[in-house]
């Protein structure tokens, strides 16, 4: 509890009993998983001073306690002796089986490489806790993915289940029927760790299993060059065809070399002079590999690093974001909260480079330079917004040219239109002509003079028309040169 007079009331409980150191309770936080190994830890350890506290001291100081469910709740798990054991086999679970992978996760170099196998091991150990030893020896896990978890004659018996000495040394306290139905319920809990880690791990991922190729210690491996090619054909957008066969040979090269051991591994002798071997972050091996030249200076390897350094971007487990969520909670405080995405990039982006240089050594120049940090920086955001105005001045002028261009296209393309109007007019006012002066021959033959003159009226409308029409096309024409020479200009 976070009650403070709780806190007093529980240390109090340990000095009048003399059990033990107390310590509180540490929270348990669903979201904070990798912790409950600790958690259960410090259970067990003040186990005599939890009953105590809540099947003595509590129900003394006060005698409504004991009604509320909650204290319910408790009591009845305080008094079960099977309580203590369980939580003994989920803490032998914890640190016998996920303790090492989850430390393992939380690791910041790049174990892509190594996840394949890690994830296998996990997956064996459990397997190995309640399945029979003849039914994993020499097996491939996708061999130990076709065991049954249901098959009883697959499983251990009770005397060889892997529940730790401590919980089985707890057990004889219990009666025969107790203990029956925890064996049964450890082979459950195993079970069902068994079928989620089937689901969940990737145990069956072909991309991360040759993914392996890239531990020194494959290198000389037969499948690792086949493992290479697999997942370079794998990622068609990074390498082209003809980049393929020149990874093939720096392959091929890259085999043939000879590699100094303390590239990748690292030898020391222990106190009781046992050869200790610590193996070199596979990045910064492969630094060194293509840091490797020819006889005339050039990189030996060129294709091969971009298929390296894409592989070794790719992260092992998701610490890396949530390490980066714990640190932009760090920089954003309640009176930095206003702070730019560019300014939180900015400061991540220095941590990151003090991390990698590993110096903490300052100097004047570096002193000067973290004081001028701000004014070089609105010196800067000066420079940045002169430049934005510089070319939205420019792109606005660009835009008012192109829309009077767009204005100009639009008014020929009016022009030429009104034009091919105006031609089909002066068509029709020609043939109305011809049809005028058909009729006025026609009754100046016939002697109708009632035809002479609507023939005459006829031309004359027509001759009418099409000076009118002639004039507009006139006008139309230096209309169009006039736009075309703007056109040009």
């Amino acid at each position: 509890s976070r009650s403070s007079v709780r806190r007093e009331d529980y240390l109090k409980v340990v000095e009048t009993i003399g059990v033990g150191v107390g310590r509180f309770m540490k929270r348990f936080v669903i979201t904070r998983w990798i912790e409950v190994g600790p958690v259960i830890e410090r259970i067990i350890d003040q186990w005599p001073i939890l009953i105590e506290y809540f099947l003595v001291y509590l129900p003394r100081i006060d005698k409504k306690v004991i009604n509320n469910d909650r204290w319910k709740r408790i009591q009845t798990q305080l008094e079960q002796k099977k309580t203590l054991v369980r939580l003994h086999i989920i803490l032998r679970v914890y640190q016998h089986i996920f303790s090492k992978p989850l430390a393992w996760l939380q690791q910041k170099q790049p174990l892509i490489h190594l996840l394949f196998e890690e994830c296998s091991n996990l997956f064996r150990d459990i397997l190995i806790s309640f399945i029979k030893d003849d039914l994993l020896t020499n097996k491939t896990v996708k061999q130990l993915l076709s065991i049954s978890f249901d098959s009883q004659a697959d499983e251990k018996p009770d005397s060889k289940l892997a529940i730790g000495e401590i919980t089985r040394n707890e057990l004889q306290e219990m009666s025969t029927n107790e203990k029956i139905k925890f064996m049964q319920d450890v082979r459950d809990i195993y079970k069902t760790i068994a079928r989620e880690l089937t689901r969940t791990l990737p145990v069956t991922n072909k991309f991360l299993q040759n993914l392996q190729f890239m531990h020194p210690l494959q290198r000389h491996h037969e499948s690792s060059s086949k493992s290479l090619m697999i997942i370079a054909r794998d990622l068609p957008q990074l390498l082209s065809d003809d980049n393929l066969d020149y990874l093939n040979v720096e392959w091929r090269l890259y085999e043939n070399e000879t590699i100094p051991e303390e590239w990748y591994q690292q030898k020391t002798t222990s106190g009781d002079s046992d050869e200790v071997i610590k193996y070199q972050p596979i990045d910064n091996y492969w630094k060194h590999v293509f840091a490797i030249k020819t006889s005339s200076g050039i990189a030996k390897f060129v294709v091969l690093p971009q298929l390296i350094k894409s592989l070794l971007s790719l992260s092992h487990g998701n610490t890396d974001v949530e390490r980066g969520f714990s640190e932009h909670a760090a920089l954003i405080t309640d009176n930095r909260s206003s702070l730019s995405d560019i300014s939180i990039n900015g400061l991540r982006a220095t941590k990151d480079a003090v991390k990698f240089l590993r110096t903490t050594k300052s100097s004047r120049r570096l002193l000067g330079n973290v004081k001028e940090a701000h004014s070089r920086y609105q010196v800067d955001q000066e420079r940045k917004q002169r430049i934005l105005k510089e070319k939205e001045a420019i792109e606005a002028a660009a835009k008012l040219t192109k829309n009077k261009e767009l204005i100009l296209v639009e008014k020929e393309q009016n022009l030429i239109d009104q034009r091919k109007i105006l031609q089909q007019d002066l068509e029709n006012a020609s043939k109305m002509l011809n049809e005028g002066k058909s009729r006025l021959e026609a009754a100046v033959a016939t002697k109708n003079f009632a035809g002479v003159e609507m023939a005459q009226l006829l031309i004359g409308g027509a001759n009418k028309k099409l000076d009118a029409l002639k004039a507009q096309l006139g006008d139309n024409t230096d209309q169009m040169n006039q736009l075309r020479k703007k056109l040009k200009k």
